[in-house]
This record gives structure tokens, sequence and C-alpha cells, in this order.
């Protein structure tokens, strides 16, 4: 087995240590890596290679860093994806499977082949009609940019008008992304393995205006009915799209998925149970 690694330059000071060690442990176990020319060289690896030509020669991703360097990662990828593996440097995060200081065991029986694989929708959004499309793990986040002024949005399913909302913005999340922005704005925890699609008004003017749930399968369309100010469309909180009121946006599934590494002593309520505090 081939691994990649990339890594958060952010965390570069709590990682670069860890690194070294790292690739250390990968020779002692004669596995074959390959490293994300960024942060190589920030590691003073000398050895980079171009995220995209890293995911044609490996057969596992390893991310170190948190849940964010993951959607970085997935997004780099686009559709040529190959399992992830996350090793957790970051804070609160859902995604990133095992722990920098206690990754040795758990990775030695990933590497033999006993894990399991975890697949995840991905948001497909069109922003605008001549613009390419462009993904999301998480969500496709639509919010006021400078101003205090409601937004009003027309949302469709399917072709079938659901509602017209005037809220701060809209949060439309996957299953994934259900653990993210939707959370914290009062929206569903959804098992990933549900076919769905969150629809999350950010702080609406009409309190019957409620988050939900609809069919991963359907398609989800906003046309802006006003809109004086400048609004952005985010993904996964790392892209920003400016849109006007002429812009139309259609969300729906992806044709592929993000595929997630997971110990087989693990599953995602637990995971809830500890990121959440809940009652063991």
């Amino acid at each position: 087995m081939k691994i990649g690694i990339i890594a958060n330059k952010i965390y570069s000071d709590k990682i670069s240590p860890f690194f070294k060690e790292f690739l250390q442990w990968l020779r002692d176990k004669n596995i074959d890596f390959c490293v994300e020319a960024e942060f190589a060289e920030i590691a003073g690896y000398p050895y980079g290679v171009p995220v995209l030509d890293m995911v044609k020669k490996i057969d596992l991703l390893v991310v170190l860093g948190g849940d964010g360097t993951i959607l970085r990662a997935a997004r780099l990828m686009g559709k040529n994806q190959v399992p992830i593996l996350g090793i957790r440097f970051g804070r609160l995060g859902f995604l990133a499977e095992l722990s920098g200081e206690t990754y040795k065991k758990e990775l030695v029986s990933i590497l033999e082949g006993k894990f399991k694989l975890d697949e995840r929708m991905v948001l497909e959004a069109q922003i605008g009609i001549d613009n390419d499309k462009l993904y999301a793990l998480n969500d496709v986040v639509l919010f006021r940019a400078g101003s205090s002024k409601l937004i009003n949005m027309d949302v469709s399913i399917d072709g079938i008008h659901m509602n017209t909302f005037r809220s701060d913005g809209l949060i439309v999340a996957s299953p994934t992304g259900s653990t993210a922005y939707s959370l914290s704005s009062g929206g569903p925890i959804v098992s990933p393995g549900i076919n769905a699609i969150v629809i999350n008004p950010i702080c609406p003017h009409m309190l019957s205006n409620r988050p939900t749930l609809i069919s991963g399968d359907s398609t989800i369309t906003i046309r802006f009915t006003e809109l004086d100010d400048a609004c952005t469309i985010n993904l996964d909180g790392q892209q920003d799209v400016p849109v006007s009121k002429e812009t139309i946006v259609q969300i729906k599934k992806a044709a592929y998925r993000v595929k997630l590494v997971r110990s087989e002593a693990n599953d995602f309520f637990s995971v809830v149970r500890n990121k959440l505090k809940w009652t063991q």
C-alpha cells in the first residue's frame, strides 16, 4: 500500500515535529509514501508532489490536521477520490479518525486492511448559468456580505415552490455537514448513511421557518426576490463566490462520494457522543 500525506500549514509548528517522526515510522515499517508539495516545502522535506499527481499514485491519503484539512483534501482531489484517513491536530472535529498522540496501533491495523470505508455524500453547486460546478462535503452557505439587510429568496425543490425565506442567509448541508454550521444554527443531526439534504435558514424573520430535511435525490433552486447589497455563497468554509440578484443557484447531490477510513471499533454515534459530551 502506498500512502500520500497532506497537512495543514496553519498547524505547521505543531505538525512539523510529528511529521518527521511519522515519516521515520513509515520507513521503519517499509511503507511507501509521498508528501504534498506545499507542506513538504514548509517542513523542509525535499521531495514534495503536487496533490493531483499524488492521488494518481496512492491507495490511501493520510491527512494531518483537523476537519478543515480533510475538507480541503476532498476538494483538491475532486472526482479523483481515494480513501482519506485523518490524524487530528485541530480542535472539535467529526471527520478525523486518529489522534496524533495515539495513532500507531490503530494505523498498523488500518494498513493491514482492518478498517471500514465510510462513504459520504458530496453537494454539487451550480452558481449562475455560465460558471463551473463547485463541490462541498459539508455545506453550501449563502450569507450577507457587509450588510444588515435581510435576504429574500425563493427556494424550489425539483421545480416545486418550497418557501420564500427572509433571513440572514441559508445553509444547505449534507448529512456530514449536519454536525457543522447547520447544527449551531439549530439544525438536526443526520446520520451519514441517510440520503438526505438539510435546508436551514439562518436567523429567519418568521419563527415558523424551520430546518427541513429533503430527499438527497432532489435539486434545490434558489432565486433572489430582493437583494439590495452584496451577498456571498461559501462552500465548506473555504471557497467564496459573490452573487447578485440575477444569480440562480442550483444545489444537488454530486455524482461521486468522499471515502473516509474508519477503525472497525468506531461508529458515528460514538463520535457524536464524545464530541458533543452526551451522557455516555
